[in-house]
């Protein structure tokens, strides 16, 4: 999804001198990604907001140039960007000539890079409990382990690090200690296209799932066991068992292993084919969603920011999510809070809010409001002040 026009234009910020930044930027690879995303606004407000800033950008093979600039230049590398070959290769791989800073929006840095660098640690879910990663062993072990040695050596190696809230940060300086005077906290921003579409509009992008007009709980995400989707299910199973006007839409992928508590959930008879499986949609299709339903339900466990929450509360729409952790922090008054590990509390508050129409107005007005603080300009502003002050002051390298 690229930028959208309707975003306000942005304040030159210049960095203290002409200056080069490369930037890791493979996970623009023509496939849908959050880091993706970040990777994509970060470069493209980068450029609006510095023009004398340059960037060097190592990308993925199936995606040679994402960006079309005078100011941009693209080399290739081959390897998956979080990979051992990232690590330890690709320094000899890339030409690092005129470059002034390193910058990587995923979650670790190659070692030996002859330059200073930043790295984006979304969030350090990976090193706390890799059971909310994955439910499957094999990737506990292989890759918690690869996460448990290459972030700490990051962090290490960084000259700052970008994260991408204040629970985020938190989180990481608590558990890299060495580390919190180097961690800048650079809030992800809301694509403006995440804004109400008319029912007009909405509903015959959806007419092929659902007859227009029915009324709605959605609930988006992967499915990792972060995501809590279980308990999102009980929840809603404990509020709507006995009525069959509410429905459940659920988009996300069922895996053939680690969902069996799930699968058994949405055989319960009581559902009676009450929830609707997407496994992918489209952008509009999203959107209309996101307007269209009822409730959004994001009971996470743990996150690092919580990005569908804000673009339901931009649809305004009334959103449930976590009472804890980066979701609390974002919502900020937006939301309605409930415990997610509380199945009883998560039907209540579903409850309440379809129930009450008054009060889901006021909910999804309050997130409405919330979302206008996010921008991705204010991001890439945060990200070029963490290079101004490394670039004015370079801090020595380690080995």
């Amino acid at each position: 999804m690229e930028i959208s026009q309707l975003e306000a234009p942005d304040q030159p910020f210049p960095l203290a001198t002409d200056a080069c930044v490369m930037l890791d930027a493979r996970y623009l690879n023509g496939k849908s990604s959050g880091i993706g995303r970040y990777t994509r606004h970060l470069i493209n407000h980068l450029l609006q907001l510095d023009s004398r800033l340059r960037l060097k950008l190592i990308t993925h093979p199936a995606c040679p140039r994402p960006v079309e600039n005078p100011r941009v230049e693209s080399q290739t590398f081959f390897a998956p960007a979080n990979s051992l070959s990232t690590r330890y290769l690709l320094t000899q791989s890339i030409d690092f000539s005129g470059v002034d800073l390193f910058h990587s929006p995923f979650n670790i840095l190659p070692a030996d890079l002859p330059v200073p660098a930043v790295f984006t640690l979304h969030d350090i879910m990976w090193l706390l409990d890799p059971t909310l990663c994955t439910s499957k062993l094999w990737k506990r072990l292989v890759t918690g382990t690869f996460y448990r040695t290459f972030i700490p050596r990051s962090v290490r190696q960084a000259a700052a690090i970008l994260t991408v809230s204040d629970y985020s940060q938190q989180e990481i300086s608590d558990y890299f200690p060495d580390a919190h005077k180097r961690v800048d906290v650079a809030y992800n921003g809301l694509d403006p296209y995440f804004r109400p579409v008319s029912p007009q509009k909405g509903w015959p992008l959806l007419s092929k799932w659902m007859v227009p007009g029915t009324r709605f709980v959605l609930v988006v995400g992967q499915g990792a066991p972060y995501k809590n989707h279980a308990a999102a299910l009980r929840g809603f199973i404990e509020a709507f068992a006995d009525d069959p006007e509410v429905y459940c839409v659920f988009v996300r992928r069922l895996h053939k292993s680690g969902d069996a508590e799930l699968r058994k959930l949405l055989a319960d008879r009581r559902l009676n084919s009450r929830v609707i499986h997407l496994d992918y949609i489209g952008a509009d299709e999203l959107r209309a969603l996101y307007t269209l339903a009822e409730v959004f339900l994001f009971p996470s466990l743990y996150e690092g920011f919580g990005l569908p929450a804000l673009e339901a509360m931009a649809c305004e729409t009334a959103v449930v999510t976590s009472d804890r952790g980066a979701p609390k922090e974002i919502c900020n008054g937006g939301a309605m809070l409930v415990d997610p590990t509380d199945p009883a509390a998560i039907a209540a508050a579903l409850k309440r809010l379809v129930a009450d129409d008054a009060l889901r107005l006021r909910v999804a007005e309050a997130g409405r409001s919330r979302a206008r603080h996010f921008r991705w300009a204010d991001s890439a502003r945060q990200a070029l002040t963490t290079y101004r002050r490394i670039l004015q002051y370079p801090p020595p390298r380690s080995s």
